[in-house]
């Protein structure tokens, strides 16, 4: 009686301390979070502060070096479209980690092909040693043998065999014991997942699954390939606009030579002169600024479509695309683009797969109606494997009916099954027409490319004629240098906005061909011609 009303009391004392202490706790647990972060804080800024003081490189007393990678490696030069094509579908790292997924993919698919297809076998080994003070040394030894496999009916048949060895060191000897079982059972659905649409369905659609994603795959090689050819280009119409700006500096210079000479002997004015001057600076900053812009996309080019070392150095050939006509008429691309679309093939399976969710949320409703039987074999205990006598037998058969008292989760997922499907359908209306816009904006666009080249040409025909009526204004002493200097960069800037026409024509052809599902893509990643 006393000890209990000693633990009373103490515990009553526990309480009172606590309830004491209860208001200064808040703030000892800030102060001390407070001291432990900024503890832990002041190691981490001293590591920071450590490696900055130490171990930071002055790019001043670094000698130049190239890297080793881009020694080894060989690459065409100049580059031309094709080659860069190839270089970029074997280094780019986008398009290796695309393929690298695809492939996982398979990988895990031939596995759900072997649970499914092909009978599915485990084994295990086991020994238990065994010793105390108040036991007799002895040891376990088990092992065990099973499969499965599942039939097109969604029977599961199932072997399981398994053999246990044990010692026991008694007082006059060890003791050994073997007992071995043999038991082969099956399970037939015939309500709730029977048949091959259901019980196979996880093969079914990790197959289609996997489909899906090499559909993607190739799509996305074709615009991997036409995001190649059109940095490509761009790559080259920076240079050839470098070029251009180049000859307009030579012009602007001759020009800027004839208004001194013009008025050295009386013929021109000093104003001239001075714009000439500022036409040839402004020519020049421009240069500037272009050869910076080149280097930077070229690296950039380097980098991340090709995936090659920015070290490595290389020109890309002076080859600029034709202007390749696609006249096609609208309906039958229209018809053509629903018909050839991989993504329009897959949100069309995709709506397939949602009618078989559904027939499978349609099953769930039913009870679960199973027959079962089993057959097994056990011997007794034996003191030698070789002993082992199987004569024990037991058969069975049975049915195991589900009695469906509550079903409306399995209710409420056929409902959904059935939203699914609707939204399903929707979607493959709206993909349907999206591709229809597509098609008809690619057609128009292309359309006014064509259009807006075939008017660059007489654009620059038209400066062209200007610049010679200018120049020879010019040496007759009728005109004035500042019409000169202004048609020849009027002149630079209609060439080069003629190539970027010109490349927006071939994107938008490739990207036309892409949408009709006609664009072909090898191996190499280049287009078949």
């Amino acid at each position: 009686m006393r000890r209990t009303l000693a633990i009373q009391v103490l515990v009553l004392q526990m309480l009172v301390l606590q309830l004491l202490l209860g208001s200064g706790c808040a703030s000892y647990y800030e102060s001390s979070a407070d001291r432990d972060g900024a503890r832990i804080q002041a190691e981490k800024l001293a590591e920071v502060e450590q490696f900055r003081r130490l171990e930071l490189l002055d790019p001043r007393s670094l000698e130049p070096s190239e890297a080793e990678s881009a020694q080894n490696l060989e690459i065409s030069d100049p580059m031309t479209l094709d080659d860069a094509i190839v270089v970029a579908t074997e280094r780019n790292r986008d398009y290796q980690a695309a393929r690298e997924r695809l492939f996982i993919s398979a990988l895990d698919l031939g596995l759900t092909r072997r649970d499914f297809l092909r009978p599915v076998f485990d084994a295990s080994a086991n020994w238990n040693l065994t010793d105390g003070s108040e036991l007799n040394y002895g040891d376990v030894t088990g092992l065990s043998f099973g499969g499965s496999y599942l039939f097109y009916t969604g029977a599961n048949i199932r072997l399981d065999t398994s053999l246990s060895m044990s010692n026991d060191a008694g007082l006059i000897g060890p003791d050994q014991l073997t007992v071995g079982q043999a038991r082969v059972s099956i399970a037939q659905p015939l309500l709730q997942g029977a048949g091959h649409a259901i019980a196979f369905e996880g093969l079914t659609q990790a197959e289609r699954t996997l489909l899906y994603e090499a559909r993607d795959f190739e799509t996305f090689r074709q615009t991997f390939v036409i995001n190649v050819i059109n940095d490509y280009y761009d790559l080259l119409s920076q240079k050839k606009q470098l070029e251009n700006t180049r000859r307009n500096i030579v012009a602007q210079t001759f020009a800027k030579e004839q208004a001194e000479a013009l008025f050295s002997i009386g013929r021109g004015d000093k104003l001239s002169v001075f714009r000439a001057e500022q036409s040839l600076f402004t020519a020049q900053n421009a240069l500037l600024s272009a050869e910076q812009g080149y280097r930077v996309a070229f690296d950039r080019f380097k980098v991340t479509q090709l995936g090659v070392p920015i070290a490595l150095e290389f020109e890309i050939e002076d080859s600029f695309p034709e202007v390749n006509e696609l006249t096609l008429d609208l309906a039958p691309a229209i018809e053509a683009a629903l018909h050839n679309r991989l993504d329009l093939e897959t949100v069309r399976d995709q709506v397939d797969d949602q009618v078989r969710r559904l027939a499978i949320a349609r099953d769930a409703l039913l009870p679960n109606f199973s027959l079962t039987a089993s057959y097994t074999k056990n011997s007794d205990a034996e003191t030698t494997l070789v002993g082992l006598d199987f004569h024990e037998e037991v058969a069975s058969v049975g049915l195991a009916l589900e009695i469906p008292l509550d079903r409306k989760p399995q209710r409420n997922a056929y409902r959904a099954a059935l939203i699914s499907v609707d939204q399903a359908r929707r979607g493959l209306e709206r993909s349907e027409d999206e591709v229809v816009l597509d098609v008809r904006s690619s057609l128009g666009s292309l359309a006014q490319r064509k259009a807006q080249i075939e008017i660059g040409i007489l654009e620059i025909q038209s400066v062209q004629l200007s610049v010679e009526k200018a120049q020879l204004e010019v040496e007759q002493g009728s005109g004035q240098n500042r019409d000169l200097t202004e048609a020849l960069d009027s002149l630079t800037e209609s060439e080069n906005q003629q190539l970027d026409r010109i490349v927006a024509h071939e994107i938008a052809r490739l990207t036309l061909l892409r949408q009709l599902g006609l664009l072909f893509v090898e191996e190499s990643g280049r287009l078949e011609k």
